[in-house]
């Protein structure tokens, strides 16, 4: 259906010297703290693993030069006893000073550094931004986006492929597998009006516009809408007091991918109305992962109005954008959704032949060995 990405069958790929990578070492940001980013490095690694390719997965365990130092000795343990020259992945680029000392020890087939939304375009402070500045347009490393809008942010340091995020083989079939439960009334649940579910990291509750999700619903003035809020870490005492002052909305924290599987397949829609913003601290969505996810589990969405989330899904077929950021667009978008009846339930179902097609993992396997080999 998407001509912007060809797929093709591959068994190894070449560095950016010509020669084979047949073994990767991943360096990944954090182990345990959930979000987008360790589902995509998940599927990478998912995605090596179905193409026969080696790979080794490291983590940054805790912030700051000491946990470099940690990932810097337990990768050069791991390549020295490699088979062979490796191809080093870098899942975040706070992590490029630790492959750019590795690729000075050690023989390695050329770097690949993966680039997250708000991580790329948010303003870089200071010796340690610049550095990763100058790394990341050095020769040997490829930058790849996980879309073509963060491609376009990339711009002045580079340029970037697109890989775009997908879901590992056991993910991806929990939530089919939640779909049709729910398809075949096996785990079906009767619920009267429309169950709406967002999910982010929690600490990024304000970030990801849960306030004017929650302003959104409450203005449209309806009984039957119900909001569930699922995500990863701890809720601060400010987002229990947020959920609580409305009888409508609902909780559900930590969830195992089994359950979150199951509360993607009984939503009747998606919403994710993360805000865009550059600067000091910045916030976006580069893809949106959970966009993806909810698809696949037969569930249509509601996209940021900005970013780079518009490659998640089809807008008007399996999804909607809101003209803006404010509560009153995304009020208008939600009422034009769900005032006709049968028309979530037929996005729904577009939605799951849409994203099982476009991001089927034997596919997503051959492109992301082709795009960061």
């Amino acid at each position: 259906m998407n001509r912007e990405l060809p797929f093709r069958r591959v068994k190894v790929a070449s560095g950016d010297d010509g020669a084979c990578a047949r073994e990767v070492l991943l360096l990944a940001p954090s182990r345990g703290r959930g979000g987008g980013i360790e589902r995509y490095l998940q599927t990478v690694q998912s995605a090596f693993d179905d193409a026969g390719i080696r790979s080794h997965r490291l983590h940054l365990m805790r912030p700051g030069l000491f946990g470099h130092q940690a990932l810097l000795a337990e990768a050069a343990a791991t390549l020295a006893n490699s088979k062979g020259p490796a191809r080093l992945i870098i899942g975040h680029r706070a992590l490029l000073p630790v492959a750019a000392v590795l690729a000075r020890r050690y023989p390695v087939l050329g770097t690949s550094v993966i680039c997250h939304g708000s991580d790329v375009w948010g303003k870089a402070e200071g010796l340690r931004g610049r550095l990763e500045g100058w790394l990341m347009g050095r020769r040997g490393v490829r930058l790849v986006a996980a879309s073509g809008f963060t491609a376009g942010t990339l711009l002045p340091r580079g340029l970037a492929t697109v890989l775009p995020p997908g879901l590992s083989r056991p993910w991806f079939g929990q939530l089919v597998a939640a779909a049709d439960r729910v398809s075949t009334g096996i785990d079906a649940t009767e619920h009267a009006g429309i169950e709406v579910m967002t999910a982010f990291r929690l600490a990024e509750w304000r970030g990801k516009g849960l306030p004017q999700l929650t302003d959104a619903i409450k203005s449209l003035g309806r009984s039957d809408i119900r909001l569930t809020v699922c995500g990863s870490g701890e809720p601060s005492p400010e987002l229990l007091a947020h959920v609580g002052a409305y009888p409508w909305c609902t909780l559900q924290p930590k969830l195992t991918d089994v359950a979150l599987a199951s509360r993607f397949a009984h939503s009747d829609l998606f919403v994710l109305a993360t805000r865009t913003r550059a600067g000091r601290r910045p916030c976006g969505e580069g893809f949106g992962l959970v966009l993806l996810e909810a698809q696949v589990a037969g569930t249509p969405v509601v996209g940021p109005a900005h970013g780079g989330s518009s490659a998640a899904y089809l807008d008007g077929v399996t999804g909607a954008t809101p003209k803006d950021e404010s509560a009153q667009a995304l009020a208008q978008a939600l009422s034009e959704l769900t005032r006709r009846p049968g028309l979530l339930p037929e996005m729904g179902r577009q939605s799951a032949i849409w994203a099982r097609a476009r991001f089927a993992p034997d596919r997503y396997a051959a492109l992301a060995v082709d795009r960061l080999l």
